[in-house]
């Protein structure tokens, strides 16, 4: 205000021509020093001064056209210095403002890395981040303990992945990060002890809050140990069946061999008996035949629980014939009929045969118990790289509930669990379908590799002397 009253009472007083530049320039100083408020009250008093000064001489606020475009000029003017001061002013103030934000934008974000970064390191789990076009560029020290390499992470990566997996989790990692997509694989990675490790790998795109994608960020976890235990309980689930068949083939010949035949010569006695007892009462007589009755129904009931435990003719001819022959006391013993389909298949490996029979074992025994049906069928076919069984009836089928849990891998019973295992063994799988019409139940197991005879090598001819020599010894 003071600088406003000095410019206008030096113009009034020197009689100053351009008296709207000095005012102008007061409103200026005004505007900067006291700010946009300040500068409107002095641009206000230049035009009231500017008013006064060019008005007529004999009367105030009368002007002639000229003075009053120079009045208007200066008015516009005096406002318009207050508007593109306090636009300019604001404007830098953003600028400074955002240059401030974007400092602790970055400082926040440095931080926070920082702080993500110590946060993976101490992590139980291998952690990894990558850009958006799947390199990845951060290990945490899980990563870097397992695998220490001065290439880049990325590099390291993908060089330490198993030659088998390699090019499959490659494409499949390159499709996820194409697709925006979450991924979860497993595969095996070359630590730095040079053993092969088991990673249980997953991943999912990282999005600000703007909505963009960045890149994306993965954990790991070592599965090697767990690969481990699950080998050994394989192995160990297999010996405990193979342990089970062989019980199973003693008991079936101790029983066949011994009881039986005891039962047999118990029963020649008794008829013996019978022949020499003529002079014995009725009631003696009665006693007798119900003995030999139960007998004999003893004996048959040996020679079923030796063929059930381990038919002898699986051995001796194979499945075709073991198989025929079960299923013919199996219709004699539930009433269901059984049709089987099967070509010629010859003679398996035992372990197959076996593995085979106590499949199809199981599944008429479901059929018998839960179905209802009274009819089931056989179907079991072999080519050069796999046998396949399948087992179907025309019952009620498995409850909705139950057939969720069975295609989810999980086992509703003890049956499809020992099913499972005995082809998971051979490196088969069991597939079991159901609807109103009746269930299936297919085994696939992959015939054994047989290999190769060698090639006899001929056998140098020798000097006639070590012939000689060797006959000489000899």
């Amino acid at each position: 205000m003071v600088t406003t009253s000095l410019a206008m009472i030096g113009c009034y007083l020197f009689n100053l021509s351009n008296a709207g530049a000095f005012l102008l320039l007061g409103v200026i100083h005004s505007v900067f020093v006291g700010g946009w408020r300040t500068g409107l009250a002095s641009a206000a008093l230049s035009t009231v001064f500017s008013a006064i000064f060019l008005s007529a001489p004999d009367q105030v606020f009368h002007y002639t056209s000229q003075d009053a475009r120079s009045l208007l000029g200066i008015g516009l003017a005096c406002f318009g210095c207050v508007f593109l001061i306090e636009q300019m002013r604001r404007r830098q103030t953003h600028a400074v403002e955002l240059e401030a934000l974007e400092h602790r934008t970055a400082a926040i974000r440095d931080e926070s890395e920082q702080l993500f970064r110590r946060m993976a390191d101490v992590a139980p789990v291998l952690l990894w981040m990558a850009d958006s076009g799947g390199k990845r560029y951060f290990f945490n020290r899980r990563w870097q303990d397992l695998l220490a390499d001065s290439r880049s992470p990325d590099e390291v990566w993908r060089h330490s992945l198993h030659p088998d997996d390699q090019s499959n989790i490659l494409n499949r990692y390159t499709g996820a990060v194409n697709s925006g997509e979450h991924f979860d694989f497993e595969y095996r990675i070359l630590g730095i002890n040079g053993e092969w490790h088991w990673i249980q790998d997953s991943g999912a795109p990282r999005v600000t809050e703007a909505g963009e994608y960045v890149g994306y960020i993965g954990v790991c976890v070592d599965r090697t140990e767990r690969k481990r235990v699950e080998s050994a309980l394989h192995q160990l689930s297999g010996r405990l069946l193979e342990l089970q068949d062989d019980e199973r083939r003693r008991i079936s010949r101790e029983l066949h061999d011994t009881t039986a035949q005891n039962l047999a010569v118990l029963s020649m006695n008794l008829c013996a008996v019978k022949e020499s007892a003529k002079m014995l009462n009725s009631k003696t007589h009665q006693a007798i035949d119900e003995s030999l009755e139960l007998t004999e129904q003893c004996s048959q009931e040996i020679r079923t629980l030796s063929y059930l435990l381990h038919p002898p003719l699986l051995d001796e001819l194979g499945l075709a014939s073991a198989l025929r022959g079960y299923t013919t006391g199996y219709t004699r013993r539930t009433g269901i009929t059984v049709d089987v389909k099967m070509d010629d298949i010859g003679r398996l490996p035992l372990e197959l045969e076996t593995t085979l029979f106590r499949i199809l074992q199981e599944a008429l025994t479901n059929v018998h118990r839960h179905s209802g049906s009274t009819q089931a069928e056989i179907r079991i076919v072999r080519d050069p790289k796999e046998v396949r069984m399948t087992i179907s009836d025309a019952g009620r089928g498995v409850p909705s509930n139950a057939l969720e849990m069975i295609e989810g891998g999980g086992n509703v019973g003890v049956g499809i669990a020992g099913m499972r295992e005995r082809a998971h063994q051979l490196g088969g799988q069991i597939k079991i379908g159901s609807s109103e019409r009746g269930t299936t139940v297919t085994a696939i197991l992959p015939m054994p590799v047989v290999p190769q005879p060698a090639v006899p090598q001929p056998v140098p001819a020798q000097p006639i002397h070590a012939q000689l020599q060797l006959e000489e010894h000899a």
